[in-house]
C-alpha cells in the first residue's frame, strides 16, 4: 500500500471516528427461537454513511449455533442475509446443547462492532425504547396458543382504529389517585396468560395493572421501571403522562370486548412536546388482545409489552427484551 493511500485511509477512520457515523446495522435486534424452530434469518445492512467498502466476520459465541456465511463484504447500501441454526443435537466432550440457552452472534468489522443477542427463553414479549420507536400505525395482536410463548404476535398497519366507539366513559385522574379502578359488567372477564381477571387498574402513564403493585416507600430503594413492570400482571402500553388530564382516556365494554382508548395524551417525561400519543386497546373476552397504535411520539423512551407478573421486583428467567415489528414475519 503507497502513502497516499494510506494517508486516505487514516483520514476516513479519522472522519468516522469524529462524526461516530455507525455503518451497520442489523434486523431484527434480538432472535428468540421458538422449541420448534431451529433455523431462522437476519439482515445486515451498510447505512451508506461513506462510499468504504466493509469487510465483516460473522461468528456465534456458542459451539451449538452456526451461522451461514461467515464472512462478508457489502458496498454502500447493500445488504446481507445471514441464516443462524441452532443445533439442538449438539454434543462434544460432554457438553451438550443446553435446554435453555442464550448466545450472541458477534458481527465485527474495522469499524465497528454489532451483537444479535439469541435466545431460546420465551418471549415475553417487552421491549425497551430508546426514541426510534418503530410502533406508529401499527396494530399488535396478542392470540393465545399453546407455546412456550403463550401468545402469538402478529402486526399489520393500520389508519384509524379497528373499533369505532359511539358512547364510552372517561376516565379522569388525579394528584393523589393516577391510577383507576375499573371493575368489568355483566360478570365478564379478561383472560391474561391463562388467568381470570373482573378488575383492571388504568394508570394515567399508560400502563394497566390487573392486580395493583404495591407502591415504593421512603424506606424502599427505587424500583427500575423494568422491575416494576414485570412486578405485576400487567401492559405497559406507552410512556405517557395524562395526570393533569390535558388528553382524553375513555372506555367502553361492548358485547365481545372492552375497549379503551388513548387519544392526544402527552409524552412522560416531554408533557409540553408537540407530539401527541393515540392508541387504543381492545381486550376481547376470549382472551385476544389488539394494541392499536396511531400517531405517537417516535422520539419516547420507555418500555412497552406484556407482563405475566413475577411477585418480585425482577425480570423473568431468561429475559431478552423483544423486538415487535422486525421480528415478526
Amino acid at each position: 500500500m503507497n502513502i497516499r493511500k494510506v494517508k486516505l485511509l487514516f483520514s476516513l477512520l479519522f472522519l468516522i471516528s469524529i462524526c461516530g457515523c455507525k455503518q451497520l446495522s442489523i434486523t431484527p435486534k434480538t432472535m428468540h427461537f421458538a422449541p420448534e424452530e431451529n433455523l431462522k434469518n437476519f439482515e445486515i445492512v451498510h447505512n451508506g454513511n461513506t462510499d468504504t467498502k466493509i469487510a465483516l466476520t460473522i461468528n456465534p459465541s456458542k459451539p451449538w449455533l452456526e451461522v451461514t456465511p461467515t464472512e462478508a463484504i457489502l458496498g454502500k447500501n447493500d445488504k446481507i442475509t445471514v441464516q443462524v441454526y441452532l443445533n439442538r443435537l449438539y454434543s462434544h466432550t460432554e457438553k451438550s446443547y443446553p435446554d435453555f440457552a442464550t448466545a450472541n452472534v458477534n458481527i465485527k468489522s474495522y469499524f465497528e462492532s454489532l451483537s444479535l443477542p439469541v435466545t431460546t427463553a420465551p418471549n415475553y414479549f417487552t421491549e425497551v425504547f430508546d426514541k426510534n420507536i418503530d410502533l406508529a400505525y401499527k396494530s399488535l395482536s396478542f392470540i393465545p396458543d399453546d407455546s412456550l410463548n403463550y401468545y402469538k404476535l402478529t402486526i399489520k398497519d393500520i389508519t384509524a382504529f379497528p373499533t369505532k366507539l359511539d358512547e364510552t366513559y372517561k376516565i379522569t385522574f388525579s394528584l393523589f389517585m393516577n391510577a383507576v379502578k375499573l371493575k368489568l359488567a355483566d360478570d365478564k372477564k379478561i383472560l391474561f396468560y391463562g388467568q381470570s381477571y373482573d378488575t383492571l387498574f388504568i394508570s394515567c402513564f399508560g400502563w394497566i395493572e390487573f392486580l395493583k403493585a404495591p407502591q415504593n416507600t421512603k424506606s424502599e430503594p427505587t424500583k427500575s421501571e423494568l422491575e416494576r413492570h414485570f412486578y405485576s400482571p400487567r401492559i405497559s402500553l406507552f410512556p405517557i403522562n395524562n395526570i393533569n388530564n390535558q388528553g382524553s382516556i375513555s372506555y367502553a365494554q361492548l358485547q365481545n370486548k372492552i375497549v379503551i382508548n388513548y387519544e392526544n395524551i402527552p409524552t412522560f417525561r416531554n408533557e409540553y412536546g408537540e407530539v401527541k400519543n393515540t392508541f387504543q386497546i381492545e381486550f376481547y373476552f376470549t382472551g385476544k388482545i389488539n394494541i392499536n397504535y396511531l400517531n405517537v411520539d417516535t422520539n419516547a423512551t420507555g418500555i412497552i409489552g406484556l407482563s405475566y407478573g413475577t411477585g418480585d421486583y425482577t425480570t423473568p428467567p431468561g429475559f431478552l427484551q423483544s423486538d415487535f415489528v422486525s421480528s415478526v414475519n
